[in-house]
């Protein structure tokens, strides 16, 4: 019976490290798509205002997608996290709708893993893909509304 005892702790202790480690690893994707998806949200707030019918411009939708992802990259990073956050492009909204508007990001969320560390992993990564596309208003535009700015 006295062998079985540290085992059984071992065995008690992966265990726990399992749920701790899964849970963290759990957060960690949650994390990972809310920041893909609010990274897309800032992406798509680039609309071209002189165009005809709804566009986004690229360069301006990259510009703000990495200046989120800097800003969630530098408050993400405490406890040894580290955040990568990548512009994906711009991608149809649907087989219906072939404009290019619909902004992806990806995110990579790598966490320090805590027990699990006694059996080697040291670290537990995470990844989300978020999608964000403007969308159009149901009226044109009054030029007699006192907040029209033509």
């Amino acid at each position: 019976m006295a062998p079985a005892v540290p085992v059984l702790a071992m065995a008690l202790l992966v265990l726990g490290g399992l749920v701790i480690d899964a849970s963290r690893l759990l957060n960690a994707r949650g994390r990972a798509v809310a920041y893909a998806e609010e990274a897309a949200r800032a992406g798509a707030g680039a609309v071209d205002l002189d165009a005809e019918g709804l566009a986004v411009v690229e360069e301006d939708a990259r510009a703000r997608v990495e200046g989120y992802c800097a800003d969630a990259s530098s408050a993400a990073g405490a406890g040894g996290t580290r955040m990568t956050c990548s512009w994906v492009g711009l991608e149809e909204v649907s087989e219906t709708d072939r404009r290019q508007i619909a902004v992806h990001v990806t995110v990579r969320i790598a966490v320090p893993a805590g027990l699990l560390g006694i059996v080697g992993v040291r670290e537990l990564t995470a990844s989300g893909d978020g999608r964000a596309r403007p969308v159009e208003g149901i009226d044109p535009a009054d030029p007699d509304d006192p907040f029209h700015q033509p």
